[in-house]
This record gives C-alpha cells, structure tokens and sequence, in this order.
C-alpha cells in the first residue's frame, strides 16, 4: 500500500528528499522526466483467500486454532436459551450468539485480553474451559447490529438443572467462579428456581448501577480469590419438599459491551458434593470445547480480524525466498524450523494480523491502522515456537573448534530480478519502505545485482552488532560513532530516548520512500548495463530478535531502443553476438553502447565480463 508523507509523518529528515543516501554516501538526484516504472510491488494483490493461508499458530495461546476453541454441545443437564436476544443472527459466528464453552486461551487469542479476560482461567495456567457470553466479540465479529444501550438486543440465558429427590436442603450450598465486566446496561444475573417454581435472584451485577471488574479471581494472590458461595436460608429459600433445582446465569440487556463468564460450579450440602461441573474434557487432548473458531469473523469494529484466513503466503509471484543460503553466503541459512510457516524465514504478511497476533511490540508503528500485504521476516516470532531441537531435520548450525556457534539460527533472502531489457541501468531508481527494531545481531540488508549475483551493491545495511553502546552508564556513546550516525537520520522509535540509534534500547530505524539513483561509471551510485537486475532483501544473524520488513518497492528507469549485447537483433545477448562484441572491443563502431557493460562511455575488452555474465544468464523473466 502506498503511503503519501503527509500521512506518515516520522519527524525525521526525508532522506530520499534531502539527497543523500547515509548507508554509502551516494548522491541521489531529482527524478527524471524520462523515466517510467519498471515494475512496482505492494503485494497488495495478494489479498485473497488464494493467495493467502491462515497462521498454523496464535502465540498468544498454545492452544489457539488447534480445533477445540469452543462448543454448544454442553454437559448433560444444561440448556441454553437465546430467545431474549433480537439480534439477527444469521451471520453471527455460532460460538458468540449467546453462551458457549470457551477455551479461555483460545478465546484471549481470539479477542485479546482487553479488559482483562485472563481471569478467566480462575487459577490454572493457560489452558482452562469455562462458560462464556461475550457481546463485545458477538458485536464486534457478528456482522449484525447488537442495539445500542437504549435498545440493547443481547439476552441469553444458560439453565443447570439438578434432581435433587431426597436431597436435605437444608443445608444446600451453591457455589461458582465468575467475572464479569461492566458497560453500559450489561447485567450479570444468577438465579435459582424449585420445582419450576418463580425465580429467585441470588446475584445481579447491573452496569447502570455498579462500574468496576467483578470477578472471583481479581487478586493476583490466589488466596485471596474465593469462589461466590450461597447458602439456602441466608440468599435463597429451598423449600424442603423440593425435588428439582434449576440454576439460571443470565447475560442480558447488552449491546456492544463486555462478557459474563462462569465456571466451577458446584452444588452441595452437608453431606457432601452433589454436582461439579467445570466444562472440561476427560483429558486436555479430549476438551468439551472441540470445535475451531468460525474462518471469517470480520465485523464493523474489527474489519482486520487475524482469524479472517488471509493473514500470509510465500508463494509470491516473480520473487523468490532463499532460506538455504545464497551462493555468495552459503553459511547464511534457517537452522531452525518454525511450527508456523508464517515466520520461517521472508514472507509476504498482512500487517494487521501480523501485528495483532504477536501483540504489536511497536511493529504496528510502520504501517499503523492501514492494512497492508508487506514483505516481512520475523525472528522474534520465528523463536517463539520453533519445533524441539530433537526433531529438527534442518542442518545443524556450524561450530568452531571449541563448540561454539558461527552462525545464528534465523537467516533468510528473498529477491526478484528484472528485466532491464530495453531500459538503461545507469538511470535506475529504486523507492522502498522498510521498518526494523533493532536488537544483538540482527542484520537487515537490501542489494542489488546487475551481473546475475556475481557483484553486489548494498543500498541499506542495518547491523544491529554495530549498533551498541560502550562506556559508563549515562554516558555511553556508540560503539561505531560514523555508522550510527549514518542511520541516525532513520530513527523512528528512540527507546531508551537518548539520541542515539542503538541496539541496548532496542530502537526501530525507518525508511519511508527511501530513494536510490543509480548513474554510470564513476557516479557515486555506478550500475554496469545489463539486461537484468537482481533486488536482494535479506534478515540475517538473527535469533531471538526482532523483524525486518519491506514494502512498496518501485524501479524506475529511463528506456533504450537495444538490448544490452544483442548486435544481432533477435532478442537476446548470446554466443551468437559474440564476433559483434570482439569487432567492437577492437574498433569497430558501437555508436549506441550495446557493448558498453561497464557503462564507461566507450567498448573495450574490459566490457568482455559483461558480456559473458550476460551472453551465460538465465534466460529472462
């Protein structure tokens, strides 16, 4: 997605503007009329449900998307009741149209913790099964008007019934964990009922009235957490002849607002437990909630939910991802397996899942609320799951002669070539945006080729091993002074807010429509003339660390009326230009430079590299 600067305003010199290039010191000069696009890539294209898969994983939770995220089909004895509601639920998303067994890491994954849905696991770790009714996601990924506080149209009801035949209830006590969240008229309700008799109100939260998080897991000290227990005689009557209970939790008058959530209920008496349910499977690998959240749950609110299935490819037309190292660096590889495919080594991303799904970390300052397909690798994800060291079948990172390693873990290429065939090199532009947060080692580098890889120009060189501070603390001053302040002019995120681009404050460097001008032998920016060049993205030395991303990249160029070394004129420079290329080598007339590889103004046996690299090149995109 293109961005105009008005609307991406860093309170940083425009490099591309200012014209000067601080990785090499190259001149870059105003666009030329001439000139047109060679090609333009936004990956924008890619936003489908063909081009792009789902993520394999949610990080937020181990279990998110494993397929037991939900379920109606309650234990023996429940009833759901979704007669109040007068929404239209014929695109609600069935696991948020009234109560449902959630799978709390599921669901936090899902909606995010928000105002504080980690309660919900009620004292376990990170996997727990409760009883949910969530207007908020019912609204915000529902597709359907849920009222207003006036009117609200959310009204579900989930009844527990017990035969309690021959039961003293005397002494019957009633137990449960909840939380539940206040807005607007959203009211919490706990009823109990004999022998279908009236409705007695045993709690009620009402939004109008109360403000504030009720819940039974408020404390982060478990022993001050204790379960909302009633007591017949003190906060119900149970008449003694009584041979059926119903307990009703209700989840009403609500509109877009937050949840009511219940688990652990028990009922009991003196003589013991009479019924517990705590909506978990037999085992966790056979929970009650079994089903996977609904593919597509966009709503209003949330136009950009991760869980929409086009969150990443790497199938991406005319690029290709190198994650088993390049010729020039074959050490430079993945070592290591991600258990999502999103994140081993460079893919395409959509920005809004990708930031959402690894809970933003400032990744969301680059592109903001825009949602943009981007050119993106992750090592900081890429080392959150990655598959057990036992079953990896990737090589083995290098060691020295005393076991240490030589490389890290994360090193990944992707790269397109062009064809220039019919454009003139020496005019070349290059405008791209990139984003990286620094941290150890991580390096992010953008090259390019014009020989098919034999030689390399490096257009941005980000070193995060470069980018440390030295000295006492409060006075430490960069480590390589002349290249932090070659990128200085590209800080974004200042996090330890001392002036400096530095990896000990894990900073993020930023290039909006950074601009790169090629010119012929001896400019400051030389491109020899070629019929291809190679645009080389690459993340490396990387483990533990951050990210890389490229987006909107454009390759302008001004057009010739030849092919670079085809005196022959049929397409192509091969064996057959070969006489043509050693006539004009030694004299012969070359008035339009088609021999001119060097791109030095004139044909000499110093072009006959040129001419080999081209006359042997692949064939062309």
């Amino acid at each position: 997605m293109r961005f105009s600067r008005d609307r991406r305003s860093f309170g940083r010199a425009t490099v591309a503007l200012a014209g000067f290039v601080a990785f090499a010191g190259f001149c870059v000069g105003p666009l030329s009329a001439q000139k047109v696009e060679v090609a333009f890539d936004d990956f924008e294209n890619l936003d489908n449900a063909t081009d792009m898969v789902p993520f394999d994983l949610d990080y937020s939770s181990p279990y998110f998307l494993d397929g037991t995220d939900w379920s109606k089909t309650f234990p023996a004895g429940f009833t759901l009741d979704n007669s109040g509601n007068t929404y239209d639920n014929s695109t609600m998303p069935p696991e948020f149209d009234g109560w449902s067994m959630m799978d709390v890491g599921s669901w936090i994954g899902h909606a995010g913790e928000q105002a504080g849905r980690q309660r919900c696991f009620f004292g376990g770790d990170n996997r727990n099964t409760c009883l949910v009714a969530d207007p908020d996601e019912a609204d915000d990924g529902g597709n359907a008007d849920m009222g207003s506080p006036e009117n609200p149209a959310y009204n579900s009801y989930i009844t527990r019934a017990y035969d309690v035949t021959g039961v003293d209830l005397s002494t019957l006590m009633l137990s449960f964990d909840y939380d539940f969240v206040t807005e607007d008229t959203q009211t919490g309700v706990v009823e109990v009922s004999f022998d279908g008799g009236a409705w007695e109100t045993i709690l009620e939260i009402d939004s109008t009235i109360d403000s504030g998080v009720f819940s039974t897991n408020k404390s982060e000290v478990p022993e001050e957490n204790d379960q909302g227990t009633f007591v017949a005689g003190i906060d119900f009557t149970a008449p003694a002849s009584a041979t059926s209970m119903e307990v009703r939790f209700g989840c009403i008058r609500s509109s877009n607002d937050w949840w009511f959530a219940v688990d652990n209920i028990e009922l009991m008496n003196a003589g013991g437990q009479i019924a517990f349910d705590d909506f978990e499977g037999p085992t966790p690998e056979m929970p009650l909630a079994d089903q996977p959240f609904s593919d597509a749950n966009d709503g209003p609110d949330e136009p950009f939910d991760p869980s929409d299935g086009t969150d990443y490819t790497n199938n991406i037309p005319n690029w290709e991802i190198i994650n088993d190292g390049p010729a020039d660096m074959p050490t430079k590889r993945m070592y290591r397996t991600s258990l999502d495919g999103a994140f081993q080594g460079f893919t395409v991303m959509d920005s809004i899942s990708w930031t959402d799904q690894q809970d933003g970390q400032q990744r969301e300052d680059f592109f903001g609320a825009f949602r943009s397909m981007i050119l993106c690798a992750d090592g900081d994800a890429h080392q959150d799951n990655m598959v057990i060291a036992e079953e990896e079948t990737l090589p083995a990172i290098p060691v020295d002669g005393e076991g240490n390693p030589t490389e890290k873990q994360f090193n990944s290429f992707v790269q397109r070539t062009y064809n220039m065939s019919g454009y003139d090199n020496t005019t070349v532009e290059i405008t791209l945006d990139w984003d990286t947060r620094l941290y150890a080692a991580q390096r992010g580098l953008i090259q390019v080729s014009f020989d098919d890889g034999a030689n390399w120009t490096t257009l941005v060189d980000v070193d995060s091993a470069r980018l440390g501070l030295v000295g006492e603390e409060g006075s430490e001053t960069p480590a390589d002074p002349a290249y932090e302040a070659s990128l200085n002019p590209y800080l974004f995120n200042d996090n330890n807010a001392n002036g400096f681009v530095d990896e000990n404050g894990e900073d993020t460097v930023t290039g909006i429509e950074d601009s790169y001008v090629f010119g012929g032998f001896g400019s400051e920016l030389p491109a020899s003339k070629s019929n291809r060049m190679t645009l080389r993205i690459g993340c490396i030395n990387t483990g533990n660390d951050w990210w890389f991303a490229v987006d909107n990249i454009e390759v302008l160029a001004a057009t010739q009326s030849y092919v670079m070394g085809d005196i022959t004129g049929d397409g192509v420079c091969s064996l057959a230009d070969f006489n043509g290329f050693v006539s004009a080598a030694f004299g012969a007339p070359d008035p339009q430079g088609i021999f001119d590889f060097n791109a030095d103004g004139m044909t000499s046996l110093a072009d006959f590299n040129g001419f080999v690299a081209e006359a042997f090149a692949p064939p062309l995109p």
